[in-house]
């Protein structure tokens, strides 16, 4: 009963911050706070070994070199790499079956999350977003169709390995972790963790050191979730939830003191 009462509590904290409880937060009581952490590289999974990494890495050249991806990066305003930023680096002569399996299908299956800007929905439902019109794109010039499947991304991996999904393509920082398990492409975007707090604990809360002892959200199996880890002051505080997103309304709710996100997230939702 006090569990269902706090969750009562926490749920009317946060629609507080909505719209009519049930449309758009604004988090306008947020706030970004930069914790000078370094550059973390966006790229695409796919199967260990795959012949699809340097298909994409290709197309991803092409669509940079025509100024395609330039747009995109204006358009949703993330850092994508430019011209002669990047190098395809997977073997373009491996043959592991794996485009002839999506060839044979007609689809690209794509495991993301929603993540603005890079994966979500627009009014109508479509999804939208950097990383998605990039698929797209990709995708045309393969001749296939996308689909969009939404994963848990602590079990990434695992769907890649199932074939649940064809690759994982949603702002996914590359990892050592990552690359022992999966083919990944040259990096196409650069991120970095920063931390979200009220903008009434501005005073309180302006370095990392700062965060000891009290409650830090962050998504499972997200970079977010590493920095956290990697620091034994602040392990212990670490509150797993779902999504980057639900780590931002546990702040609203007061449910965190802070949440540790992608800065591309923050600057898309926060400003």
């Amino acid at each position: 009963m006090k569990k269902l009462l706090v969750m009562i509590l926490a749920l009317a904290m946060v629609c507080t911050s909505f719209v009519a409880c049930g449309g758009k937060s604004s988090y306008e009581d947020l706030m970004i706070v930069d914790l000078g952490l370094e550059k973390e590289y966006f790229g695409i999974a796919f199967r260990a070994g795959s012949d699809m990494t340097r298909k994409v890495e290709d197309i991803t050249l092409q669509l940079i070199e025509d100024g395609t991806l330039g747009e995109l990066s204006t358009k949703y305003e993330v850092g994508a790499v430019g011209k002669g930023e990047y190098t395809p680096k997977a073997d373009a002569f491996t043959d592991s079956g794996d485009w002839a399996y999506i060839q044979g299908k007609g689809k690209l299956v794509v495991g993301i999350t929603d993540y603005k800007p890079m994966d979500y929905r627009d009014e109508d439902g479509n999804w939208i977003g950097f990383d998605a019109d990039y698929a797209r794109a990709v995708a045309a010039k393969l001749g296939v169709e996308v689909e969009f499947k939404e994963i848990d991304w602590e079990l990434k991996l695992a769907s890649l390995e199932a074939k649940e999904i064809d690759c994982i393509w949603n702002g996914m920082t590359i990892t050592e972790a990552i690359e022992a398990k999966a083919d990944c492409t040259a990096p196409y975007m650069y991120n970095t963790q920063v931390a979200v707090i009220k903008k009434a604990n501005a005073e309180k809360y302006k370095a990392l050191a700062d965060f000891k002892g009290v409650s830090i959200a962050a998504e499972g199996g997200s970079a977010g979730e590493k920095v956290i880890k990697d620091n034994a002051d602040l392990a212990g505080g670490l509150k797993t939830v779902t999504g980057q997103t639900d780590a931002l309304l546990e702040v609203l709710a007061g449910a965190s003191e802070v949440a540790i996100v992608d800065l591309t997230l923050a600057k898309a939702l926060i400003g």
